[in-house]
């Protein structure tokens, strides 16, 4: 019975220990954002029409979303449509101009059993080129140039995204038409909505973690440049609109993108070196004003994925733990000597 008692009270004591050497061993990963999926062990799709849609490798957004304005008193709006002659469904080598794939880094805090993404991370986009990254090819110019041009004039020059606008007032008449380009487009991603950290599922190994709610997505840079031309609506002229607007301040989007991945593979295990790598779904809608002499309100969509990974070296445990070891070896010494003591004096 008293050695039954000597072990519970171990037991329970390396547990809190134990316990706190996952806390002491967290640490923030630098995850390299993977382009193509092959570093994280995605298959990548062929580029063909019969893949339309289901290119799933690697780091890509797709952008979608919509644009209201106001000019000349007429308020108009329009949705993103891909800019022309680059289609805005997937076919062969050619993902559209609403479609960039990403590099950069992705910060996440791991432990055993969760994960968090604490901000500070850099996704890259990647400049339009009209193929997938793993076919590669130079980047395609895109309408308007940098800086919206002048007058009649857009002019074209590299960009992440190339967006084709019809404005319309009144959801009827064409108020103004042309190209928009976003170009240097960073996000990031991060917790959001107080909660602090997703619970890995599973075992180390392979585990999923949802990204619903609790993880958000939010463009920290970027330029919009736009060139529309100007229509006559009920009398009034629209002027021609251009110029260029920074995107960038917008309150974290909160994601809707389902189930993420954790691998884990052993490299090392007497020096704990590990191999990680992530997959982050996302599906988040940012709002941005463009400010200027016609400001407008942009609502955009981002759906895809990020793709990462990691070598990664399990810290060594802290001196609290290396104390609170050799605590419950003293406790268990100092438990029997108890015992013996009572029972002398019995």
């Amino acid at each position: 019975m008293r050695s039954t008692r000597i072990r519970a009270f171990q037991g329970a004591a390396i547990a809190l220990v134990l316990g706190l050497s996952q806390v002491s061993n967290a640490g923030t990963v630098t995850f390299t954002v993977d382009t193509t999926g092959g570093a994280t062990g995605l298959t990548p799709i062929a580029p063909t029409t019969a893949n339309t849609g289901k290119y799933a490798a690697g780091s890509f957004l797709t952008l979608s979303g919509n644009i209201s304005a106001s000019a000349s008193g007429i308020s108009a709006s329009g949705a993103f449509t891909a800019t022309a002659g680059s289609s805005g469904a997937f076919s062969t080598g050619n993902p559209g101009s609403l479609t960039s794939f990403y590099s950069g880094t992705l910060l996440a805090n791991v432990t055993p059993t969760t994960i968090a993404f604490p901000g500070g991370s850099t996704l890259d986009a990647g400049l339009y080129t009209a193929h997938y990254p793993v076919a590669g090819g130079a980047a395609v110019p895109l309408a308007p140039q940098i800086g919206g041009g002048t007058d009649n004039a857009p002019g074209s020059d590299p960009a992440d995204y190339g967006v084709a606008i019809s404005l319309k007032a009144l959801g009827i008449f064409t108020a103004a038409s042309g190209n928009a380009a976003l170009r240097n487009a960073v996000a990031d991603i991060s917790q959001t909505g107080g909660i602090l950290s997703q619970a890995l599922i599973g075992a180390p190994g392979t585990q999923t973690f949802t990204t619903t709610g609790g993880i958000g997505v939010a463009l920290t840079g970027g330029d919009l440049d736009y060139n529309l031309k100007g229509a006559v609506v009920l009398g009034n002229t629209v002027p021609n609109l251009y110029g260029t607007g920074t995107l960038a301040g917008a309150p974290i989007a909160v994601s809707t993108g389902g189930v993420g991945t954790l691998t884990t593979v052993i490299l090392d295990p007497v020096r704990q070196i590990e191999s990680l790598m992530l997959t982050v779904p996302i599906k988040s809608t940012v709002t941005e004003t463009i400010t200027g002499s016609t400001p407008a309100t942009i609502v955009i969509g981002l759906t895809g994925q990020v793709a990462a990974y990691a070598t990664y070296q399990v810290p060594e445990p802290g001196s609290i733990v290396m104390l609170g070891m050799g605590g419950v070896a003293l406790a268990s010494v100092g438990y029997r000597r108890m015992r013996q003591r009572s029972r002398r004096q019995a």
